[in-house]
């Protein structure tokens, strides 16, 4: 059987101090599936075990994407099956200064879900 897209969900992450691509990323993704009400997957579709009968694809955006783990989205999303690419994106604005550090880099990223299911 083949997957279909069923749902695309886009987070927000934020790491206003330490410029860590992968907390930003971790809060993106937090964002995305959190406002994600998948009740229909049960209901309508009669899903049961969602690591193989439904597949998220997560598209992560970030402004330094080397320093970005794809496993970051995969860990959070441990009850799915997920594949993760990173790509170049986001925003790293100036931040404040802290610590006698002269200005920070906020950090923003962006997770877009995919979700596919068995159709």
């Amino acid at each position: 059987m083949a997957f279909k897209r069923l749902l695309i969900e886009i987070g927000q992450g934020v790491d206003m101090h330490g410029a860590d691509q992968n907390n930003a990323v971790r809060k993106a993704t937090q964002d995305a599936i959190h406002h994600c009400c998948m009740a229909g997957l049960m209901e309508i579709f009669g899903m049961t075990d969602f690591k193989n009968q439904a597949r998220i694809h997560a598209d992560i955006y970030v402004p330094h994407p080397e320093q970005a783990d794809p496993q970051v989205v995969i860990d959070y999303l441990k009850a799915w099956t997920v594949d993760a690419e990173v790509h170049q994106g986001g925003a790293n604005p100036r931040g404040i200064a802290l610590n006698n550090d002269p200005e920070t880099e906020i950090t923003v990223a962006l997770v877009v879900l995919t979700v596919y299911v068995e159709a």
